[in-house]
C-alpha cells in the first residue's frame, strides 16, 4: 500500500527535441522534486527542481470610532475587523538543472504550470546546444 501511495507521486512529462521531434522519457516526482530524463542513446539525467509559487497571503486590520454628543450626553462607539486574505491558483514557475553521471551532458528545464491542476509547458535546452519543448 505504501508503494502505491509514493507512485501516485510521479508523473511523466513530455520533453521533445524542436528540431527532430525525437520524444525524451521524461518524469518528475512531486515527493524528492526530482527529475528524470532518459536520453535517446540511454544516458540518464536527473537533479532537483525548485518551484516558485505565485500564491500570497495579506492581513488587514480596520481600526474605527465614533462619538456623538446631544446636549450633556454622549456616546461612544469602538469598532474593529480583521480581514485575511489567500490568493492561489495562478501561474507559477519551476527550474531544474539535470546532469548526467557520465558524462559532461546538462539540461536546463524552465516552465511554467498551473497552481489549480498542476499542468505546465517550457522548454529545456542541454549544454551541447539541443532545444526541446516541454509538456506536462
Amino acid at each position: 500500500m505504501i508503494l502505491l501511495f509514493l507512485s501516485g507521486c510521479v508523473h511523466k512529462m513530455q520533453i521533445v527535441n524542436f528540431e527532430t521531434g525525437t520524444a525524451l522519457d521524461a518524469k518528475y516526482n512531486e515527493a524528492n522534486r526530482m527529475v528524470t530524463v532518459v536520453m535517446p542513446d540511454g544516458e540518464i539525467l536527473t537533479g532537483q527542481y525548485s518551484a516558485v509559487s505565485n500564491a500570497s497571503f495579506s492581513l488587514g486590520n480596520t481600526f474605527g470610532s465614533a462619538t456623538a454628543y446631544s446636549g450633556t450626553s454622549s456616546a461612544s462607539a469602538y469598532g474593529s475587523s480583521t480581514s485575511y486574505t489567500l490568493t492561489s491558483g495562478g501561474t507559477s514557475n519551476a527550474y531544474a538543472l539535470l546532469r548526467s553521471n557520465v558524462s559532461k551532458l546538462m539540461m536546463e528545464v524552465i516552465v511554467q504550470y498551473s497552481e489549480w491542476n498542476g499542468h505546465g509547458f517550457g522548454e529545456a535546452r542541454t549544454n551541447d546546444g539541443k532545444r526541446f519543448k516541454v509538456q506536462f
